[in-house]
């Protein structure tokens, strides 16, 4: 009888202890997202972004290529991402002076740049720069730089071998650039005329429209400028090419095939390049939306048109390309800065 009793008391407690456990599992809060995981480390926060207007910051000066190029690009913002881009042109200094001002504006990601490789593999060996590699983050290439050489029709220079023949006969040519050292553009057509030896003056301007412009004017003998700003006057024949410095060659569409340096036989070739960027300490997910963004418009047939209108296509390489690509640069220019220092 009393293990019976005794039997019953322990079946009892255990039900009381059971029923106690439960009721404080009951008690406990539900795991929700904002709870710390089993390393204290909090959950990602949703990404609100963007919430207001972007601002592109172009260091070049109105209607050369990288200009016309961005404000297409911007026009698609509201679009795709809900907010209005605005480029804004911070020039001089061989593009210092916008880069500066980019990397002093927030790391919030509402600060893009156009950026492009002699910032790094060129411009610092002519001009005191704050700035490194390692402050910036390439989000998404904008197009390959195709420097061509041209000269104006009417001067019957229409190769290089005229080009020396000019220069022999006493002439000092006059070339258009944008910048002066520590530019891609300068120091390309000044080593040019440094190897093939003519006696030349550099006119400097702030952009490369600004330089065409000069050369059809007929101010300057001769000018270095890329598709967008030389295109139509070549095609309805007020400008002539003389040559490219991409080692291959190049087509422009409506212009045919300009034949290289290189393969008329002079040792010198560029490939130059623009490309957007932030600060390398924005969030890689705005980073990321960037890019998305960027490639979309590339995607649109619309956007592909105007880059043919203009002879090019755009570049859609990621950061790892681009870095490359500087380290590249800075390896061919370390042969041509002697030649204009």
């Amino acid at each position: 009888m009393k293990s019976k009793k005794l039997l019953s008391l322990l079946l009892a407690l255990a039900m009381v202890m059971s029923m106690a456990a439960c009721g404080a599992k009951t008690n406990e809060p539900p795991a929700t997202s904002d709870t710390p995981s089993e390393t204290g480390a909090p959950a990602t926060e949703e990404l609100n972004w963007p919430t207001k207007e972007i601002t592109l910051i172009q260091p070049w000066s109105l209607g050369g290529g990288p200009d016309v190029i961005t404000r297409q690009i911007a026009s698609y913002s509201d679009k795709i991402l809900g907010v209005p881009m605005i480029v804004e042109n911070h020039t001089g200094g061989s593009g210092t002076i916008g880069m500066n001002d980019f990397l002093e504006a927030e790391d919030d990601g509402y600060t893009l740049f156009c950026c492009n490789g002699p910032l790094f593999s060129l411009t610092p060996s002519f001009i005191d720069v704050d700035y490194t590699i390692d402050d910036i983050s390439p989000i998404c290439g904008i197009r390959i730089t195709e420097f061509v050489i041209l000269s104006n029709a009417s001067s019957k220079i229409t190769n290089i071998q005229e080009l020396k023949d000019y220069a022999a006969a006493g002439h000092t040519v006059k070339y258009a650039t944008t910048g002066g050292p520590g530019n891609d553009s300068y120091t390309m057509i000044s080593a040019l005329f440094a190897l093939l030896d003519i006696p030349c003056e550099a006119v400097p301007y702030d952009g490369g429209q600004e330089a065409i412009n000069a050369l059809v004017g007929g101010h300057v003998d001769i000018a270095i400028g890329s598709p967008p700003t030389y295109r139509d006057y070549v095609i309805n024949g007020q400008l002539n090419c003389l040559g490219t410095f991409i080692p291959e060659g190049l087509d422009v569409e409506g212009i045919g095939h300009i034949a290289s340096f290189k393969e008329q036989g002079i040792d010198v070739e560029f490939t130059g390049m623009d490309y957007l960027a932030v600060r390398s300490s924005v969030d890689p997910r705005i980073q990321e939306k960037l890019r998305e963004f960027v490639l979309e418009v590339y995607a649109d047939p619309e956007f592909q048109a105007f880059m043919a209108g203009m002879g090019m296509k755009a570049w859609d390489s990621d950061a790892a390309e681009i870095l490359s690509m500087i380290d590249s640069q800075t390896e061919a220019m370390s042969q041509y800065i002697p030649l204009v220092q």
